[in-house]
């Protein structure tokens, strides 16, 4: 089960908009010996990540202080941001910011004196509406406005798109022909609702097997699937995915149908997956 502590920022981690130039990095945090010693932490520095990725540590041993551990991960950033402790496991906790990291950012990290640091891409926040039958992306705000995000005309006030600015896909058939950013789509039956709620990518596969049985349905069950699936992004660790689904075009925009994941067409899901990062949104909402 997952402990969730909320937190305010304190001293550790540093977000700097490219923008604006590097913020004052304060000290790292104070060794905390008592701690068991740290396996990992991510996001890893090699690629970007997105804007709603959590710092995730994982410890060698089990922590017997969580308490302790927390204060060693003490964060402060710019602009401010708050948020809370979620415990994966009895060696591993994440802290997810209430709000989103500016896009184009550098964080820097430090816990029990490890350093390491990682940067943001884009936001790419992706918004499945079930009654529309819709999956609308917006790209750094522009396009439609996703979980209180403003688009702005042309990207920015002045009217400049900004560095990398990706052109939207927008459909050529009804329903929302022509809305930039608006992919139409399909999501769970209703005996197989699509959860209503705020995700973040956790991974994107080329190519993956579905296999209903993973998730309690047997494969001789007339619900039951065993899928070669293209373009597969996965938001939960259950199994839900945004994914290619070639088998059910003709509802796709119309009707949900699937056994819970978000349907796109081929052509949406091969676009959606290059563009969006690990750790990106997804927000699933009536």
């Amino acid at each position: 089960m997952r402990t969730v502590v909320q937190s305010s920022l304190a001293v550790a981690v540093v977000v700097s908009t490219i923008a604006s130039g590097s913020a004052g990095i304060e000290p790292a945090a104070a060794s905390h010996p008592q701690l068991p010693a740290v396996r990992s932490i991510s996001p890893d520095p090699g690629r970007p990540v997105g804007v709603g990725h959590p710092v995730v540590v994982s410890f060698q041993d089990p922590v017997g202080s969580r308490a302790a551990v927390q204060d060693a991960m003490a964060v402060a950033s710019w602009p401010p941001r708050s948020g809370s402790y979620e415990w994966l496991d009895a060696s591993t906790v994440q802290w997810v910011p209430d709000r989103y990291w500016p896009a184009h950012a550098t964080v820097l990290l430090s816990v029990g004196g490890k350093k390491t640091q990682f940067s943001t891409g884009s936001a790419v926040i992706g918004v499945a509406d079930i009654s529309e039958h819709t999956f609308t992306v917006t790209i750094d705000g522009i396009g439609a406005t996703a979980d209180g995000m403003d688009a702005t005309p042309g990207g920015t006030p002045d009217g400049i798109d900004p560095p990398g600015a990706i052109e939207l896909p927008s459909p050529h058939h009804l329903p929302h022909a022509g809305e930039a950013g608006v992919l139409l789509a399909s999501m769970g039956r209703p005996e197989y609702a699509t959860p209503v709620g705020k995700y973040t990518v956790l991974a994107k596969q080329r190519d993956v097997v579905m296999d209903s049985s993973s998730v309690g349905i047997p494969k001789d069950h007339p619900d039951g699937y065993l899928l070669d699936v293209d373009y597969a992004v996965r938001f939960t660790h259950r199994g839900l995915f945004v994914h290619s689904a070639p088998w059910a075009v003709p509802s796709i925009g119309f009707d949900n149908v699937s056994h819970g994941c978000v349907s796109l067409i081929p052509a949406a899901a091969e676009w959606y997956f290059h563009t969006v990062n690990v750790g990106d949104p997804i927000i699933v909402q009536e």
